[in-house]
């Protein structure tokens, strides 16, 4: 599957979700994924500056209704913790986080990102999955939505190389 296709399917698997806001952070490898979120015309799209933000825009926007999303790197991910427990954690509030997974198995580059990004989300009791197949995309989304809203807690859903089209999947080597 080409990345504009993963992008696409995991794009439509969000709104299907029935997430409608989401915050964004750019990333060069989730750039397809951010294009199709910014194209969109039924999906509020916040750009922000830094991630945390994120956490507090999609908070606020759960309690007049909304369900969000947020999309960002590992490192982002790491830079939201403080927000993470003060609000999510805190006030009970479902958040689904699509993390880029920057450093993980077979990667040349942010080993140290990847080796503690799974530590740190048990640590904080989030639930989450490694995405690595894009057809399993939409089914995944659509259960961790359910996660989240059922837990009222985030749930995190790991975006690595494969399921955004950027490297072969295992099973297809």
């Amino acid at each position: 599957m080409t990345a504009e296709d993963a992008a696409r399917t995991i794009f439509n698997g969000l709104k299907t979700a029935g997430i409608n806001l989401i915050a964004t952070l750019p990333d060069i490898n989730l750039a397809q994924l951010l294009h199709e979120v910014e194209g969109d015309q039924e999906v509020i799209h916040v750009p922000l500056c830094r991630e945390e933000e994120g956490i507090g825009i999609c908070a606020g926007a759960y309690l007049v209704g909304k369900k969000c999303a947020v999309i960002m790197q590992n490192g982002g991910f790491f830079n939201s913790n403080n927000a993470i427990v003060t609000t999510l954690l805190q006030y009970q509030i479902p958040l689904l986080l699509l993390i880029y997974y920057a450093g993980d198995i077979g990667d040349r580059t942010f080993s140290t990102s990847g080796s503690v990004t799974e530590p740190v989300l048990r640590a904080l009791g989030v639930r989450y999955y490694v995405m690595r197949e894009p057809s399993d995309a939409p089914e995944l989304i659509k259960r961790a939505q359910v996660l989240a809203e059922d837990s009222r807690r985030p749930v995190a859903l790991l975006l690595t190389k494969e399921v955004l089209g950027h490297r072969a999947a295992l099973k297809s080597l």
